[in-house]
């Protein structure tokens, strides 16, 4: 498992070119959910998204060699623009698996930062295999984002900086896929104050980690059926799952209609950009899943790769 040691050595390497983004006070969340309601906002990293500080890390770890011959992951779009981006910076060619679902402007973006694409058939499982044929064929290291400790390191400097920003803090919200992200600040804010509520949230949709937590072990699902299209992991991580265990409190389910109603609030009473996948946290205040009565509350919003037509979609 991952260390809150090695959270914090990753945390002083990340470069200057990842934000440490700001940790936003709502007085109108505030009133409305009748707590003090705060956003770490990560949907003004670099990229738009969390995703660039295990995308460095990842990549800042390879061997000479393997910088040299390059590597390649799968993506849904957040974490493929973020590998480009950190791939460019460190000079190491990169690839991306994406499915030919995913939305044109993620895959352009992509393209944009440096990396080649190679689209896979509509179906989780073909991303893997995808990913394994490059390895094969091309001699790129192919890493599984799923399963690296880097993703976790990564992703757990962003507890850090919550809890360096508000040291006081009582519930950390924070949207679930594969299970990295929750791994990472859980790992992190548990180790530093074990009093913090952790609560992971994922659509109804696409709910893998949720069936996971309850069930005490990794769980599939056949589908997903979400407009959060970060956030459509088919069975969570086994290391992600492990730190999920040991440290998060909670996990619940937000319905579709309350995540965009969160995307909407979020632009009026905040006035930012947030994904559908960014704003599950808000979405579960919402929707009355979580009690945060009184409390200090962090809401993660972790990304904000939404094209115009379908925010307008969302806030009209």
């Amino acid at each position: 498992m991952v260390t809150l040691q090695e959270i914090n050595d990753t945390r002083n390497k990340l470069p200057e070119e990842i934000v440490r983004t700001p940790l936003l006070q709502s007085e109108d969340l505030s009133d409305r959910f009748g707590c003090s309601a705060f956003l770490k906002c990560e949907n003004l990293q670099v990229t738009g998204s969390y995703k660039s500080r295990a995308a460095f890390t990842i990549l800042n770890n390879l061997s000479s060699e393997q910088k040299r011959t390059g590597a390649a992951i799968s993506s849904s779009g957040n974490f493929a623009s973020a590998f480009a981006f950190m791939g460019r910076l460190l000079n190491i060619p990169t690839t991306v698996v994406m499915m030919e679902k995913t939305a044109p402007f993620k895959v352009e973006k992509t393209k944009r930062y440096g990396a080649e694409v190679v689209l896979c058939e509509n179906r989780f499982e073909a991303r893997w295999e995808t990913l394994d044929k490059l390895e094969r064929e091309r001699g790129m290291v192919a890493i599984n984002t799923f399963e690296a400790p880097e993703v976790v390191a990564g992703h757990g400097t962003i507890g850090l900086e919550i809890l360096q920003d508000l040291g006081d803090v009582e519930t950390i919200l924070v949207p679930i896929s594969s299970g990295g992200l929750l791994a990472g600040i859980a790992t992190a804010v548990k180790e530093i104050d074990p009093r913090v509520k952790l609560i992971g949230v994922q659509p109804e949709g696409s709910n893998a980690m949720y069936q996971s937590f309850k069930e005490g072990s990794p769980q599939s699902i056949d589908k997903v059926d979400t407009m959060c299209d970060a956030l459509v992991a088919t069975k969570p991580g086994a290391l992600p799952f492990e730190h999920v265990q040991k440290y998060v409190d909670d996990v619940v389910l937000v319905d579709e209609d309350s995540v965009k109603q969160a995307v909407a609030l979020l632009f009026e009473a905040a006035k930012l950009v947030v994904e559908p996948s960014g704003a599950v946290g808000i979405a579960a205040i919402l929707a009355g899943k979580v009690l945060v009565d009184n409390q200090k509350v962090v809401a993660l919003l972790s990304g904000g790769n939404v094209s115009k037509d379908t925010f307008v979609q969302l806030v009209t």
